[in-house]
């Protein structure tokens, strides 16, 4: 999954389309089957899981932070996958540690094969994962170029370097939330403990 995630990752800073052209082929090259046709499925949109809905990932994060400050956070954000990034909560351990990430093939074998009622908790755990080995490898986010989940496919890309975070909030509770009629519309007042 990593050599495809690279390869994502490139396309998306590559501005040539023969350069582009250069990293697909090579990355068709090196890498084997079956990773090679479930990549070519997800770059064409061909890739496709039954029980993988768009609402999926807004029900994870909604289960796992308040709604209300989540719904402040989205609409300031303005994206669901930056809103999910930011405020996705520490995962207390990993129990996949010093274990090679999963294969691409492995990703789309478990998204395929796992029943409506078992995705939402292997998707946690790949999230937790995540968050996992961004804190214990001293990753800094930098940014999410993608995380899309749909009908046709999960895509996920973040950007990270090494070192100390800065002022990371691990946590936010809201305080009287209220709205009040103003001459201009309506405003509206909270208060935050970070």
């Amino acid at each position: 999954m990593n050599r495809f995630a690279a390869l994502l990752d490139r396309l998306a800073y590559e501005p040539g389309r023969n350069n582009k052209l250069r990293l697909l082929a090579a990355y068709f090259r090196e890498v084997g089957d079956p990773d090679r046709g479930f990549a070519l499925a997800a770059l064409t949109g061909a890739l496709s899981f039954k029980h993988a809905k768009p609402g999926l990932i807004r029900d994870l994060i909604a289960a796992r932070t308040d709604p209300v400050l989540f719904g402040l956070s989205y609409d300031y954000v303005g994206d669901l996958s930056e809103t999910v990034a930011l405020m996705w909560p520490k995962a207390p351990s990993s129990a996949t540690a010093g274990q090679p990430p999963p294969t691409l093939t492995e990703v789309v074998t478990t998204l395929r094969t796992l029943g409506k009622t078992e995705l939402p908790a292997q998707l946690s755990r790949w999230l937790d994962e995540l968050e996992f080995i961004a804190e214990t490898e001293d990753l800094v986010p930098d940014g999410i170029e993608q995380l899309t989940l749909g009908d046709r496919g999960l895509r996920a890309t973040v950007r990270c370097h090494t070192g100390r975070p800065h002022n990371v909030i691990k946590g936010a509770t809201y305080h009287r939330l209220a709205f009040h009629h103003h001459p201009d519309g309506y405003r509206a007042t909270v208060i935050l403990d970070v």
